[in-house]
């Protein structure tokens, strides 16, 4: 693909993908929201999230990902670099996107294709690596019980009950010992059983409201409302705390 001239954000993203695949090979492991879009999931997100492996130090993949990102003309390039991540944020007129990057000694991935998305804008698809779904479950039980948000609820339930995973249950006791968390309530909880999680997030999905996912998930999916979806996130997570 060439450095986008099309400003749509589905091209954008799509040949951002590509490149990156292309420059760090097997290297770069796709997580997040983008990672279930390619899967056809309605929710919208504008980050690409990536786990870099196996690396040391984010400042050793920094110069590659910003070679990239340069050759988008007319895009405002804003970086950052902190213990946290490499957030790279571009901007190219109305369209926004987020790379966030991290990296490890390992991460366990599959490969997919981006065909789902190249289809919309008319481009070839590449093969690029993803985080796997079992490992990915678990992160994202984890940001939940860091976070509490209802978009985190739905990523579960998409993951648990449309794809047909079950989380990587020794991932999410190892993240439950070391909690970091910005939410007032959360903030001086640094580790936590693998029941009082399960407890915690039943309470919140039995007391899930159509009002709360009104204002915080129906505007990112690309999908009419429906009442379905409230009973279907409950009765899903239900059943996989069940199972944990």
């Amino acid at each position: 693909m060439k450095p986008p001239e099309k400003n749509t954000g589905d091209y954008i993203f799509l040949w951002l993908m590509h490149n990156i695949s292309e420059k760090f090979k097997h290297h770069a492991i796709l997580k997040g929201g983008m990672m279930l879009r390619l899967l056809d999931c309605p929710r919208k997100t504008i980050d690409l999230d990536y786990v870099f492996v196996p690396f040391n130090s984010k400042k050793e993949i920094t110069a590659g990902l910003l070679e990239i990102v340069n050759n988008i003309e007319g895009a405002k390039i804003t970086k950052t670099l902190n213990s946290k991540s490499l957030r790279i944020i571009i901007q190219v007129k109305k369209t926004t996107i987020q790379i966030d990057a991290n990296v490890s000694d390992s991460c366990k991935s599959t490969t997919i294709t981006t065909s789902s998305l190249a289809r919309k804008v008319n481009e070839q698809p590449h093969v690029i690596r993803i985080m796997s779904f079992d490992v990915a479950l678990s992160h994202k039980l984890a940001a939940w019980n860091e976070r509490r948000l209802i978009r985190d609820l739905y990523d579960i339930y998409y993951i648990y009950k449309i794809i047909g995973v079950f989380p990587d249950l020794e991932i999410l006791k190892s993240r439950l010992t070391k909690i970091e968390s910005r939410l007032p309530a959360m903030k001086k909880i640094k580790t936590m059983s693998l029941e009082k999680f399960k407890t915690d997030l039943s309470y919140s999905i039995r007391n899930l409201s159509i009002k709360d996912m009104k204002k915080e998930l129906i505007p990112l999916l690309n999908e009419a409302f429906s009442i379905d979806l409230e009973l279907k996130i409950k009765s899903g997570i239900i059943e996989l705390i069940e199972k944990i």
